[in-house]
């Protein structure tokens, strides 16, 4: 009889369930979607009932096509950075702030001037922020205090899933390193952050290893998901810890980048990132014994997308192949016109809401062809700075290129000339998150052998080589592009 695990992607669009089998092959997926609520300017809700009614019919949907007594685990991806207070009963006492609410901004220069930045980024490897779970939950303390002192514990998005499944109360390393209250060396909460804060420790759930089962499916949550009662769930990881599993990066270094409307770079490592200028941050990784330190830039797909838009009255698949095609007819450097990808804000490598988009270097003979390679190369150029400290952790130099972004050809050579890596281009460039909950299911259940199964259930299928002559010009036109940044930055401040 074949045996399968029930992965959840449960994201702030929508949850996907998928079924992988004992072979790690996708056999089927269902999406659910939802909406997230965005009001006064920036903030950002959830309620989680949505959460629970998307993965209970996602769960029936897809165990609809086997005998449901074949799965041997559940395992979840789940979006991060959030706040979920629930009672002793297990009731939600407030909607999920989610990580991209930005309300308590108060509440982070609070955190700031009571430990300090450096001391913070220190323990728990990221730079203060209000886009972190422990601001929110300060917030919710001083602005609905009635909520907060019926708080019993503070969840993440699959943490609320996972208990009511099982009842149990628990979250793993990787998502618990996105709170701004864990600390990173111990891989436990920091009781210095916490007690400097006056929040509980109690608050907070245990945290285990990505890979433990924290419990069994138990009989009310059977009959609302259809899962059978008894089956394993796993802890899981938040969806940037299981982005990497899927996107292979599973054992020392195995680089990776990820492009959507934002992106991000990372890598397996055996320490957090250090390094003076903070560019990046580190979270536990969900596999034992290793960081993934990562950074982040705001609009990478999103600026590409803006510009289609913008010049062309669309942004859909052909008008995006019409700006590659026409980058092709312009030259390496765009006839030294430069694009800074900044139009949110940027965070990686700047760290500045400040920071703005700009086309920089025209002249009468600048064409549209060199304003479309422009903005294909500014993208390449600040995940170059984003990638330096981590590249000089490891050997290794081929970089795996997952997401929506990856699907760009012309992109994928300017990436492998840019980084001066070669780039990797899996089977499955969307589906990271689910494999990655898919091997932490199957994992911790015993059906995998081991997290190396990546490499089978997503093949690589095409390798990028950078072209040398390019690497040299583009190192030196990357030092120019950070160097036109930071003579904009004090203007950008005004």
């Amino acid at each position: 009889m074949k045996r399968y695990i029930l992965a959840h992607d449960l994201g702030t669009s929508g949850n996907k369930a998928t079924l992988f089998d004992e072979t790690g092959a996708l056999v089927t997926s269902r999406v659910t979607p939802y909406q997230m609520n965005v009001f006064n300017t920036n903030w950002a809700e959830q309620d989680p009932k949505i959460w629970w009614e998307a993965v209970c019919s996602s769960s029936r949907e897809v165990l609809a096509t086997i005998d449901p007594k074949q799965v041997t685990a559940v395992a979840f991806s789940g979006q991060m950075m959030g706040c979920l207070p629930i009672d002793k009963e297990g009731k939600p006492l407030h909607n999920a702030l989610l990580y991209c609410d930005q309300r308590s901004t108060e509440q982070e220069r609070q955190f700031i001037d009571t430990l300090g930045f450096d001391r913070i980024y220190a323990i728990t490897g990221h730079r203060p922020s209000s886009s972190y779970s422990l601001t929110k939950l300060l917030w919710l303390k001083k602005h609905r205090p009635q909520v907060y002192e019926k708080t019993f514990k503070v969840l993440q998005a699959k943490d609320y899933m996972n208990f009511l499944l099982t009842g149990e109360y628990a979250t793993d390393y990787n998502d618990a390193s996105g709170t701004n209250a864990f600390d990173l060396s111990t891989l436990d909460w920091s009781d210095e952050i916490l007690t400097a804060m006056g929040v509980p420790r109690s608050l907070f759930p245990q945290a285990y290893p990505s890979s433990a089962i924290i419990g069994k499916v138990h009989h009310k949550a059977s009959e609302q998901t259809g899962i059978p009662e008894g089956t394993p769930v796993i802890v899981g990881a938040g969806d940037g810890g299981c982005a990497s599993l899927g996107a292979g990066s599973v054992s020392f270094g195995k680089p990776y980048l990820y492009m959507g409307s934002s992106s991000w770079v990372s890598i397996a490592s055996k320490r957090p990132l250090s390094g003076p200028e903070k560019i990046g941050f580190t979270w536990a990784h969900p596999v034992a014994g290793l960081y993934q330190p990562c950074a982040t830039m705001q609009t990478a797909g999103g600026s590409l997308s803006w510009f289609a838009q913008t010049y062309l009255g669309k942004s859909d698949g052909k008008t995006l192949d019409n700006v590659n095609e026409t980058a092709r007819t312009s030259e390496r450097g765009a006839h030294g016109l430069f694009f800074l990808p900044y139009l949110l804000g940027e965070r990686s490598p700047w760290w500045s809401t400040k920071a703005k988009g700009a086309f920089v270097g025209l002249d009468l003979n600048t064409t549209f062809a060199d304003h479309c390679r422009a903005v294909l190369e500014g993208i390449a150029m600040n995940q170059k700075l984003n990638f330096a400290e981590m590249l000089n952790m490891t050997d290794d130099r081929q970089v795996m290129f997952i997401g929506g972004g990856a699907l760009n050809q012309y992109l994928r050579q300017i990436m492998a000339d840019v980084l001066g890596c070669e780039i990797a281009i899996p089977k499955f460039l969307t589906e990271a998150t689910s494999m990655g909950a898919a091997l932490l299911g199957g994992v911790g259940s015993g059906l995998y052998e081991d997290f190396s199964l990546i490499e089978a259930m997503n093949p690589i299928q095409q390798i990028i080589s950078p072209n040398r002559e390019n690497v040299q010009y583009y190192e030196e036109l990357t030092q120019r592009f950070a160097q036109l940044y930071r003579s904009l930055e004090p203007w950008f401040r005004q």
